[in-house]
């Protein structure tokens, strides 16, 4: 099953204490159950205690266990089309042609990108688009298989007219992110929100007073307690897919949800700028 409480779920699973993770894979392993049954039920089914069920439910973003039975409710809802997805996508081996190929990996990053909207806060995403629509400066920050989605962000916020830098090294990040001040917002974009790297960034960026917003794929990480905004949008392994493949897509899409709502937050000076970046495109076509 795909869906609202998978995808919190697995975002919150790695970091959850063990009696929390023991009734969350309870409940990740057997959805109908919990449409069915009390969670007194589930509770001594689990081995754990009704008010341990509750907080473990309100670990990964609900208010109760109500609340996680209405969104397993809609998720299993939902089921039927997701089974046929499935099974669609099931079976690619050697003699699966490229094309069939290309159609099953898309509907699965597809559905990763549905989900992601699921586990991103709205109030935070809001936030983070305030705070760089009017930051003095910003720097992004991106390592390993978040680099791509880091570039493409200071790309596109410089297109907007946003003072924006982008350092490959990381020593130049932690430096950049030590000269930052209030004015400024620090944007770190990591897959497990555990890389040392991009860490020391994030906590230097914090230290100097800067607004930090981090794009990643887990609920609970170092970086998400160091951010001021933490968008989650993460992703399953899907097979042959690296896990943080498919999360990039989703990640890419809270770059795209940042460009947009920072474009609409400033509209004089955005389309000035993208009237600029218009005629720099047309100069370095053929």
């Amino acid at each position: 099953m795909s869906g609202e409480f998978v995808t919190r779920a697995q975002a919150a699973l790695p970091r959850l204490g063990a009696t929390d993770k023991r009734f969350i894979e309870l409940v990740l392993s057997d959805p109908e159950a919990v449409v069915r049954g009390s969670v007194t039920e589930l509770a001594q089914k689990a081995g754990v205690a009704q008010s341990s069920a509750v907080r473990a439910c309100q670990r990964i973003g609900y208010r109760g266990y109500q609340d996680v039975k209405l969104a397993i409710t809609r998720d299993l809802a939902q089921r039927g089309e997701q089974e046929q997805e499935l099974a669609h996508e099931e079976g690619i081996d050697s003699r699966t042609s490229a094309g069939e190929i290309l159609d099953r990996i898309l509907r699965r990053s597809g559905r990763a990108l549905v989900d992601a909207a699921r586990t991103v806060d709205p109030e935070l995403l809001s936030l983070a688009i305030d705070r760089m629509a009017v930051a003095g400066r910003v720097l992004v920050v991106g390592n390993g298989t978040s680099a791509a989605p880091a570039h493409d962000a200071a790309y596109r916020l410089s297109a907007l007219g946003l003072v924006t830098t982008y350092p490959t090294d990381v020593m130049a990040q932690h430096l950049a992110a030590r000269h930052l001040d209030d004015s400024c917002v620090c944007l770190v974009i990591s897959h497990t929100g555990a890389s040392r790297e991009s860490l020391l960034a994030a906590e230097a960026a914090r230290a100097a007073g800067a607004f930090t917003v981090a794009i990643t794929s887990f609920t609970n990480s170092p970086l998400t307690r160091v951010a001021d905004a933490a968008l989650i949008a993460g992703g399953p392994e899907y097979g042959f897919r690296l896990e943080a493949m498919a999360s990039r897509l989703a990640h890419l899409g809270i770059v795209d949800a940042l460009f947009v709502g920072i474009a609409v937050r400033r509209p004089k000076a955005s389309t000035k700028a993208l009237d600029v970046m218009a005629d720099i495109t047309i100069e370095h076509s053929l």
